[in-house]
């Protein structure tokens, strides 16, 4: 088999402990390149650095180079890559029309879309939110995106991008439908994470060993403490649930701002609210999984292409719930994901009361199981890839 040269593409590289999606993503997929015998690495302007997730690093230092789509080509070309990966932006898409001239004869750039692509509706109800007004500024790329090809600017652009990926259909029927070409663009689902596939039982350690006792029904909420995660609903969900049985309320609220796990408690009424803010560690987060009843995520609105914590709590063999907006509602029916509407804690409060029902869980978690049997792993993503540069 040809061995071939294959760079991750990313102006920069963010500290580990962040772990911050899209390059997660990359990273697991530049590992993924090179565990299937691939010279893998990654491009960036960072100094210092001499691998990333057990990759090679190599330095290019003109940043002014990753923000075009022509000088991104160029760059495949002149490094003597087979191709290149890079995340697309809408700052991409605008450059394409802006920097006109002969593609690269030599390499292929790859685009991988680990953003939605929402559409006017969905922006409109977001940015006109006065509970998401404190993070406008983590979405305006989004804007820039549904801008970029409402202008036009993704209709015939010059080829400097051979192949486009996306994680869900929806958003390759909304590329397509700005002027993307049918035949590049390719559907690559999101790999669930081998590390919560493992059933087997896992002790919480000392940290966070006495905070989790059992309890007849336990819910829990994973993600930063962010509007748009839906954290507000889950706290009012005491309010809105019955009062037989008790039930724990648990957020996980991913706070860099806290060395350690802060543990916090409150009762309301029969239900208790148990609040965790700081970082956990993975094995913490598998383990309170295996001790908890029903996972919720009532997003208002996503901005990561998949929320690994939904990826992450199904492998566990939680039923989740979640909310139908975009992209998520695509997986209504074809997967045991419970849905509710967003913005509504008691439909949110209903869906969880249905995944206590043992009928209904059965029937939630076959279809979970079926539905990680189906999706390929990291090696079967990274040889989809290795496709599109062989074409």
């Amino acid at each position: 088999m040809e061995t071939l040269r294959i760079a991750i593409l990313t102006e920069t590289l963010p500290p580990d402990s962040l772990k911050l999606q899209p390059w997660r993503y990359l990273g697991e997929l530049a590992r993924a390149l090179q565990d299937t015998g691939h010279e893998a690495s990654a491009l960036t302007t960072e100094a210092g650095v001499p691998t990333w997730n057990g990759v090679r690093v190599d330095r290019h230092p003109d940043a002014i180079d990753f923000r075009s789509a022509r000088r991104l080509h160029r760059l495949v070309e002149t490094r003597g890559y087979d191709a290149g990966i890079v995340r697309l932006t809408a700052g991409l898409f605008f450059s394409l029309h802006r920097e006109p001239g002969t593609p690269p004869s030599k390499g292929r750039l790859i685009g991988i879309f680990l953003r939605p692509l929402h559409n006017g509706w969905d922006l409109a109800r977001r940015f006109l939110d006065p509970t998401l007004v404190p993070e406008i500024r983590l979405d305006l790329h989004h804007a820039g995106l549904y801008a970029s090809r409402r202008l036009g600017t993704w209709a015939d652009p010059p080829p400097y991008v051979n192949d486009y990926a996306f994680l869900w259909e929806s958003d390759r029927a909304t590329g397509i439908s700005a002027g993307l070409p049918a035949g590049s663009c390719h559907v690559v689902r999101h790999p669930f994470d081998p590390f919560f596939l493992d059933r087997r039982g896992a002790g919480l350690g000392s940290r966070l060993s006495g905070a989790f006792g059992p309890v007849p029904r336990r819910v829990i909420f994973s993600g930063p403490p962010e509007a748009t995660r839906g954290s507000r609903d889950v706290v009012q969900l005491p309010s809105v649930l019955p009062r037989d049985p008790p039930t724990q309320v648990v957020l996980l609220l991913r706070d860099g701002r806290f060395p350690a796990p802060v543990v916090k408690r409150k009762r309301i009424g029969v239900h208790e609210v148990l609040a965790v803010h700081g970082l956990i560690t993975r094995e913490e987060l598998r383990a309170i999984y295996r001790t908890s009843h029903v996972a919720v995520f009532p997003y208002r609105f996503v901005r990561t292409g998949l929320p690994l914590v939904v990826l992450e709590a199904v492998a566990a063999g939680l039923p989740v719930v979640t909310t139908r907006i975009h992209p998520i509602r695509e997986l209504e029916g074809r997967t045991g994901l419970v849905f509710a509407r967003p913005r509504d804690p008691p439909d949110i409060a209903r869906a969880i009361e249905s995944a206590f029902d043992d009928a209904q869980r059965a029937a939630v978690v076959r279809k979970n199981d079926e539905w990680i049997r189906t999706t390929p792993d990291w090696s079967t993503v990274a040889k989809n890839f290795v496709s599109f540069v062989r074409r």
